[in-house]
């Protein structure tokens, strides 16, 4: 069955309908708060919202990474500053121990009293005549053609046939060739003959010798130094400084002062002469402790010998090494989050969605030993000379300290003006995102009074134009 209406009830129907619309429309965005909810109500201003949106969280969720590194610079600058505290205690404490009496400002020394023969060799001179090496031995010198000369060093020998135009450089060239550890030469115009071994007899000889001998002025036998009492040690003799490796020498091999020179020039930390038959060692510093063992094979006292040590000193020592332990338990807490600037560790802080746009900060190594502090040693504190390279070492990591805290405080200043940035940056789009899609409220409570006003009047405009079409039909009737 179909309704005729009449064209006023029609007018007033479709204006209740745009009215509803209009009504729902404008409720929906009192109640979201949103007057774009999606691309059908303005696409332009809902991707461009979304777009900002979307940049602002991203920028947000950076937010947090970026606050962390602020505390972990912190963190940093937090542990310098307590660690220069702890370098300047260890300062006070250094210079506190200069206003201490010095320990012995004289190394250990040990003297002992040992047979030792010089290192002089056998040696036979002429001394008669002026020779040139340019003198013929037959002619200039007289000496007879092919007699024969040998020189006998120990049990080895060297030979030399006299030949008719022999000059005496031919001679020194011929004696010193053959196995005999000699060397002949030429020494003020006098022929010298000398063994390479401090401890073995040369003999002149050969079928001339006499006429060899008489004519060069030389002595036909010469012999070495020794010494029995030193040829007979069987000890070990151990020099030991301070708590360092003992070193050894073996006497039973010390034949000669040569010897024995050369076996303890090789001891580290010591300074030793063997002179007119006493060997005197001299510790390298006057805080150094001497230990022998074996000593009385060469007359030295077996035993420790220390120089003279100050116990306040000693003291101040073991309170700086404790403040340098502090300074490495202390590196250990200035983690943040699992990250320590001054152990090693380095931290990248991005600022922006991309990571195009970041601050690499690169982190120390700021234990004792990797600010130069050395531990003090045993009598590291017993003269003042010491004491100043320690003072010197502590300098130069209040320093480095300070510098590095000066790159950490201008690392923390950019972290947190970019972090401010990014916050007011995400304000900036939050609010342009609002703008575009944010429904002002006081306008939508407008529309809805007008709205609901515009429906009541429809309504009784549209019920006074169905009475109307009521009495057309009823005339109509």
């Amino acid at each position: 069955m179909s309704v005729t209406l009449s064209h006023a009830v029609r007018q007033n129907l479709l204006s209740l309908q745009n009215t509803s619309d209009l009504l729902s429309q404008t409720q929906n965005r009192l109640s979201t708060g949103l007057k774009v909810n999606s691309a059908l109500d303005d696409p332009t201003a809902f991707f461009t919202a979304s777009s900002l949106n979307s940049r602002a969280n991203d920028l947000n969720r950076l937010l947090d990474s970026d606050g962390n590194a602020v505390q972990t610079v912190r963190a940093a600058d937090d542990g310098i500053k307590a660690i220069t505290k702890l370098v300047e205690s260890a300062q006070a404490t250094a210079r506190q121990a200069q206003q201490k009496p010095a320990g012995s400002a004289t190394a250990t020394t040990l003297t002992g009293t040992a047979t030792i023969a010089d290192d002089t060799a056998a040696t036979l001179t002429g001394t008669v005549t002026t020779l040139a090496g340019t003198d013929t031995l037959v002619g200039d010198l007289g000496f007879t053609a092919t007699q024969t000369v040998t020189i006998t060093d120990g049990t080895a020998t060297n030979s030399y046939t006299i030949g008719a135009t022999d000059t005496v450089a031919d001679l020194i060239t011929g004696l010193n060739t053959g196995s005999a550890a000699v060397t002949a030469s030429l020494s003020g115009g006098a022929l010298v003959i000398t063994s390479d071994n401090t401890d073995d007899t040369i003999t002149l000889g050969g079928t001339a010798n006499g006429d060899f001998a008489g004519i060069l002025g030389l002595n036909t036998t010469g012999v070495g130094p020794t010494n029995a009492s030193v040829a007979a040690l069987t000890d070990t003799l151990s020099i030991q400084v301070n708590s360092g490796t003992a070193e050894t020498i073996d006497l039973s091999s010390i034949d000669t002062k040569a010897d024995l020179d050369t076996a303890l020039s090789n001891i580290t930390g010591v300074t030793a002469s063997v002179t007119g038959g006493n060997i005197t060692l001299v510790a390298g510093s006057a805080d150094d402790s001497l230990t022998i063992a074996g000593g009385d094979g060469v007359g030295l006292t077996n035993g420790t010998t220390d120089a003279p040590r100050n116990a306040d000193r000693n003291t101040l020592r073991t309170e700086f090494n404790n403040l340098r332990t502090q300074i490495n338990q202390l590196i250990t807490d200035t983690s943040y989050n699992g990250n320590n600037l001054l152990n090693g560790d380095s931290l990248s802080v991005i600022f922006n969605e991309d990571g195009s746009s970041k601050l690499d900060i690169t982190g120390v190594t700021f234990n004792a030993s990797g600010l130069g502090i050395s531990e003090a040693g045993t009598d590291a504190f017993q003269n003042n000379t010491s004491i100043d390279g320690i003072l010197t070492e502590l300098s130069s990591a209040i320093s480095t300290l300070r510098s590095q805290g000066g790159t950490f405080g201008s690392n923390l200043s950019v972290v947190e003006v970019r972090q401010e940035f990014s916050k007011n940056l995400i304000n900036t789009l939050e609010t342009g995102a609002a703008k575009l899609t944010l429904a002002d409220s006081n306008e939508e409570a407008a529309n809805l009074l007008a709205l609901q006003t515009r429906q009541a009047l429809s309504s009784q405009a549209l019920s006074l134009a169905s009475r109307a079409d009521q009495q057309v039909l009823s005339l109509l009737r």
